[in-house]
């Protein structure tokens, strides 16, 4: 499959210019080469994009987020129905979801630059406000430490790209200002390694997009170098493997598109492993229950073998075209893949249309 470079707009990865594909099939590839299949399931009630997908304790996934939405969605395995999910009191989109320990969903952030941050409890179905940040922030990242405080990243904000990072303590409620970043950065990744710290990598920053990655120490609450990445990554997906190394995958930016590379901690250093099939702008990422991980977006997924460092094309998707979807695993080992956008002609231009749709993927 060829294609032609998606180009993000400005405005801090708000929008995603239409991606661009040469001689894309539509006839589904041999089952013997294909790493899964999809498949589809109930729609959500509202259309959606720049959504995130949080698995609860009790299996079932809140949806949160979408263009001028302040309602979350419930989506039931077992029915494959959609359920009320409560609402939130400031829109939220390019927000972070976290689950906490005690089980309820942190959602912080997005919508104009907000410093709001509220709680979803699974118990009772409702929302209620918590702190604010400190600095209001898009297209940052949110991370759940092993002490159970979690820890914000970068972003944009009204003054800029951000270096400056915070602590939320469920307990307190209350967030509290830590260590710069050493590179401002928006669109990164952020992982929690098995040590505990945390690595960022990736993203866009003041200028272009930095190679540089860092780890975050949580007892000093400073940051230390974590290496050179093989190419910038702006909108790259992350996955911890089973081995300890990071998986970064993609990403919006010329050099990077299709390709990836690996992590690792034990060494600190970066190396590139095998490219996926086809670009996935704005992808979706899991790992899955056996080990391998799913890229999926625009009109397939590819699957990573950490064994052979070997990517495989899933069937096509249900809904193809899509992009700033989500996705989470199920208890069942699916994968469900919801919302997201696609560009659509609108007399001489292109529209971006978001969609409530949902899809499964089948390993």
């Amino acid at each position: 499959m060829s294609m032609r470079l998606a180009v993000f707009a400005g405005c801090a990865g708000l929008m995603l210019a239409a991606p661009a594909f040469a001689g894309q099939t539509t006839s589904p590839l041999p089952a013997a080469t294909t790493g899964g299949t999809w498949t589809g399931t109930g729609s959500m009630s509202t259309p959606r994009a720049n959504v995130t997908a949080t698995r609860l304790a009790n299996g079932r996934v809140l949806v949160v987020g979408g263009n001028e939405v302040l309602t979350a969605e419930l989506y039931d395995p077992p029915s494959g129905t959609w359920l009320p999910a409560g609402t939130l009191s400031e829109l939220a989109g390019i927000h972070v979801a976290v689950r906490l320990a005690d089980g309820r969903v942190l959602v912080a952030g997005g919508g104009w630059y907000s410093t709001r941050a509220e709680l979803y409890d699974p118990a009772t179905n409702s929302w209620t406000r918590t702190g604010n940040m400190n600095v209001g922030r898009i297209s940052f990242t949110g991370t759940l430490l092993r002490d159970g405080r979690v820890l914000v990243v970068g972003g944009n904000s009204l003054g800029g790209v951000q270096a400056s990072a915070e602590l939320y303590d469920p307990t307190t409620g209350r967030w509290t200002l830590t260590g710069n970043l050493r590179t401002p950065r928006r669109d990164h990744t952020a992982t929690l390694l098995p040590d505990g710290t945390v690595l960022v990598a990736g993203g866009a920053g003041t200028s272009g997009w930095p190679r540089n990655a860092e780890l975050y120490v949580p007892s000093t609450g400073r940051w230390r170098s974590a290496g050179t990445m093989t190419t910038g990554r702006e909108a790259a997906t992350a996955n911890l493997l089973g081995n300890g190394r990071v998986l970064l995958a993609g990403g919006g930016n010329p050099s990077a598109q299709a390709s990836a590379e690996l992590y690792d901690p034990a060494t600190g250093r970066w190396t590139s492993t095998g490219s996926m099939t086809s670009f996935h702008p704005r992808g979706a990422a899991v790992l899955l229950s056996d080990g391998r991980v799913l890229v999926a977006g625009y009109s397939e997924g590819d699957v990573y073998s950490p064994a052979t460092g070997t990517w495989t094309a899933t069937r096509q998707m249900v809904d193809p075209g899509l992009y700033a979807s989500a996705a989470a695993l199920l208890p069942n080992g699916q994968v469900l893949y919801v919302g997201g956008r696609r560009d659509v002609y609108c007399g001489q231009y292109t529209c971006p249309e978001d969609t409530a749709q949902a899809e499964l993927f089948m390993p």
